[in-house]
């Protein structure tokens, strides 16, 4: 019997559940230290920048034909290097990488917040001209602007990091709101937002419809070269806020922030159930394959297994997803 695309998305976020349980519980027999309080929230804030990367990742892989972002980490480090040069005189970048005396004006940190989102705004901007006007592939639209904005970085910076950010930045974070980490609420939050839009409103119908079939979404109205834009700046939007969280986590800003992070955001959107076909998915299966992402790399990092195992285990991860994907497809339709 054809299964339904929203019985099947619920299906892969319950599988995705079963196996955040299933390794939790094989983890937690090698090492007690896996189930502790401390290190399950661990888990989770760490899941946060992936997370809010990935809702940014699946706006876009749901656009179908291809769609996708290669330069989600690069827009994340650009962004994140402009908040930093709103804060801090180009002088000091380029003459001292020692920790400076930020303002902890609030002003300034708001002018600088804008500015980051802005910036990201921008390139997702670029991005969406070059794919939906220009008619480039969105594989080397972003690849160009991966290598671009990245370059950007690291000549704006000097290539210097900046450490201790102004407090109230930093506890965007680090901080709680009544015992709950900030980034994780943030991404909660922005998750249950994007949800709604695809489930509740005509824009979510036109991107599932653009994914679908674009010829399809064309026809029956649907304006694909302005859905393509905002969907890309709404993304780089998603990229430049995780940068703001992974800069007030670790309490620094590098050039070199998000490096290789579009694959983590990928994986966790693809792990997550998202078809790289387009037109089936959603943010709630990538938050959840964010935090599965997480729960691997705190497992290797416990049990003592090299970090660098954990790129060809997520290339694994992605590989099984896609073809669990392409399977059932084919159960959808009938056999």
């Amino acid at each position: 019997m054809p299964i339904t695309l929203r019985r099947l998305t619920m299906i892969k976020e319950a599988g995705i559940i079963g196996w955040i349980v299933v390794v939790g519980l094989l983890v937690s027999l090698l090492t007690p230290a896996f189930l502790t309080p401390a290190n399950l929230l661990n888990i989770i804030i760490q899941s946060s920048v992936v997370g809010i990367m990935a809702i940014g990742m699946t706006l876009v892989i749901l656009t179908g034909e291809g769609g996708i972002d290669l330069s989600a980490g690069s827009i994340l480090g650009i962004s994140s290097v402009a908040m930093a040069m709103a804060i801090i005189p180009v002088e000091l970048y380029r003459e001292t990488a020692l920790t400076l005396n930020l303002p902890n004006d609030m002003g300034t940190i708001v002018t600088a917040v804008a500015i980051c989102l802005v910036t990201g705004a921008l390139c997702g901007l670029v991005n969406g001209v070059l794919i939906a006007f220009v008619k480039l592939p969105p594989f080397i639209a972003t690849l160009a602007m991966m290598s671009a904005a990245r370059g950007i970085a690291a000549y704006i910076s000097a290539g210097i990091p900046t450490y201790g950010l102004p407090s109230r930045l930093v506890w965007v974070g680090q901080g709680d709101i009544l015992g709950f980490p900030v980034p994780v609420l943030l991404m909660l939050v922005l998750a249950a937002v994007v949800h709604l839009v695809l489930t509740r409103t005509t824009f979510g119908i036109a991107l599932f419809a653009l994914g679908g079939n674009r010829e399809t979404a064309r026809f029956s109205g649907i304006n694909v070269k302005a859905m393509l834009l905002v969907v890309y700046t709404l993304a780089a939007l998603f990229f430049a806020i995780a940068g703001i969280i992974m800069s007030a986590r670790g309490n620094q800003v590098h050039p070199d922030a998000g490096l290789g992070y579009e694959l983590y955001a990928i994986g966790a959107t693809v792990i997550g159930g998202t078809s790289m076909l387009g037109g089936r998915g959603g943010v709630l299966g990538a938050i959840l394959g964010a935090v599965f992402m997480a729960e691997v790399q705190n497992a290797i990092n416990l049990l003592n297994i090299p970090v660098a195992y954990m790129k060809p285990i997520l290339g694994l991860l992605i590989i099984l997803a896609v073809l669990l994907d392409q399977w059932q497809k084919k159960r959808s339709i009938g056999d």
